[in-house]
């Protein structure tokens, strides 16, 4: 019987390299385990679907990560699919076996985004949030959409084909990548005590109750779902993320009912990830363990963490459960006002300029650069109308300054990314008809003379040309 996590030894160390180097934002399930009453981990390893192993021939992080949305999308189309692999009840790597109420350990490595946060200072300050979902009538093609925030911790919401089992944080408080990091180190000192080394990772673990009414001889799917956006600070405070308090992005394009007056433009960059684990439920329910037959040589790689197995919901998601009914087949649900036939109601308030910021910083070393100039990208639909304000609100110093335009588009056109050249100041006419807001992004100079007479804002000098706000990943693999 396997009562210890995996060692990851000498083989993730690159310690000089995750400290100069990019960081690459990709985790997902790497194993699960049962836990034993007295917080144990104990029995065989269980396995996400399409796993892999590091060492193995072939592999790269592409093979299990699951980046929602997908790379050149900025925004969610409605349609993401949560489960890269489909399910096979004969896997190349075994089902975790488990009794109905087990508590078990899902676990992921940290791969820099904990010990290193300098890399990525936007992030929240949690990590981002896990969320972790099961159900027992899992889809061939399961949506993105008709599961996160619908499905709620009862099973009344969305379809209710499924339940809300969990929110974690990415940072289970812990875990460490082998590296030289000032957190790495830290952790270390704490836990040496309890066994933790430099040279074997520790990995994060989320410790999950599941259901006691689980059927026996049945396999229970769980999705796991990592929320891992850039932040603008200017929108909301960072430090009050430790929490997990952020919104998600797909809760604006859904029309779903946001939370403490968020909007939009608290998101900078809309990232995040899945993974899928299915697990096999058995009949036999385990026993604590009396002290004399605790194993000699536990330590904190095969230990749960007490605090994480006292309660699921570590993250609270107060207003966004997600009860309202969502459609069975995942389509974007239509806000208050909207047609039967799907179509957003007509937009009635003007649309707005703003500019935000002075001179860009250095982007996060995980968020994506630019695409490249090849990269293709869609014109604004002929006929869509683009209202622009001119009331520019400009916040910083500097010569550049970035450019969020609310423009109006056809509602058959939501979740479509949206480029179009404007003048500073602009008006184009509104055509009547319904109509949905998107949101698009450019920097352009900043004319530094001085304002003419009624000016309302800074004058932009040269035509700012709005440019795709895509972005092209740096992956870096840690070994």
């Amino acid at each position: 019987m396997r009562r210890h996590a995996p060692k990851i030894n000498l083989y993730r160390i690159a310690t000089t390299l995750a400290l100069t180097c990019s960081v690459s934002a990709h985790s997902w399930i790497e194993y699960a385990i049962r836990i034993a009453p007295n917080g144990a981990m104990v029995g065989e390893l269980g396995y996400p679907r399409g796993y892999k192993d590091r060492k193995a021939p072939g592999f790269s992080d592409k093979v299990p990560q699951m980046l929602l949305p997908v790379v050149g999308t900025a925004a969610y189309t409605g349609n993401e699919i949560i489960n890269k692999f489909p399910f096979t009840d004969k896997p190349e790597h075994p089902f975790l076996q488990v009794s109905p109420g087990d508590h078990i350990a899902i676990t992921h490595f940290e791969n820099g985004h904990v010990s290193i946060p300098e890399n990525q200072p936007f992030k929240p300050r949690n990590r981002g949030t896990i969320f972790i979902y099961g159900t027992s009538q899992p889809k061939e093609q399961e949506k993105l959409f008709d599961v996160h925030l619908r499905w709620n911790k009862d099973g009344t919401g969305g379809d209710k084909r499924g339940v809300l089992l969990a929110t974690k944080n990415y940072d289970d408080g812990q875990c460490f990548q082998p590296n030289t990091a000032a957190i790495t180190n830290e952790r270390i000192s704490k836990l040496s005590g309890d066994g933790a080394r430099q040279s074997e990772e520790l990995a994060c673990q989320s410790d999950v109750k599941l259901p006691d009414d689980l059927k026996p001889g049945s396999i229970y799917t769980i999705y796991w779902y990592w929320d891992w956006p850039n932040l603008n600070p200017a929108k909301i405070d960072l430090e009050k993320t430790k929490d997990g308090s952020f919104p998600w992005a797909g809760s604006f394009m859904r029309g779903d009912k946001i939370p403490n007056g968020w909007t939009m433009d608290v998101i900078s960059l809309n990232e995040s990830y899945s993974s899928v684990i299915d697990i096999k439920v058995g009949e036999k329910k385990l026993e604590g363990f009396a002290a004399k037959d605790e194993p000699k040589d536990r330590n904190i790689y095969s230990k749960a963490i007490p605090d994480q197995m006292k309660s699921n919901f570590q993250v609270q998601v107060v207003g966004m459960e997600g009860d309202a009914a969502a459609p069975a087949s995942g389509t974007v649900a239509p806000t208050a006002g909207a047609t039967s036939s799907g179509q957003a109601p007509a937009r009635t308030s003007p649309p707005t300029t703003f500019v935000t910021g002075g001179t860009p910083g250095k982007a996060p070393s995980s968020a994506p650069g630019q695409a490249p100039s090849g990269a293709p990208c869609d014109s604004a639909p002929a006929g869509s109308s683009t209202g622009v304000s001119s009331s520019i609100l400009a916040t910083g110093g500097g010569s550049i300054v970035t450019v969020t335009q609310m423009v109006t588009v056809p509602a058959t056109t939501l979740l479509t990314t949206v480029y179009r050249t404007v003048a500073a100041g602009q008006n184009a006419s509104t055509q009547p008809i319904d109509e949905v807001t998107v949101t698009i992004t450019t920097r352009v100079p900043r004319q530094t003379q001085p304002l003419g007479t009624g000016a309302t804002g800074p004058k932009i000098g040269p035509d700012p040309t709005v440019t795709p706000f895509l972005r092209r990943r740096r992956s870096f693999r840690y070994l």
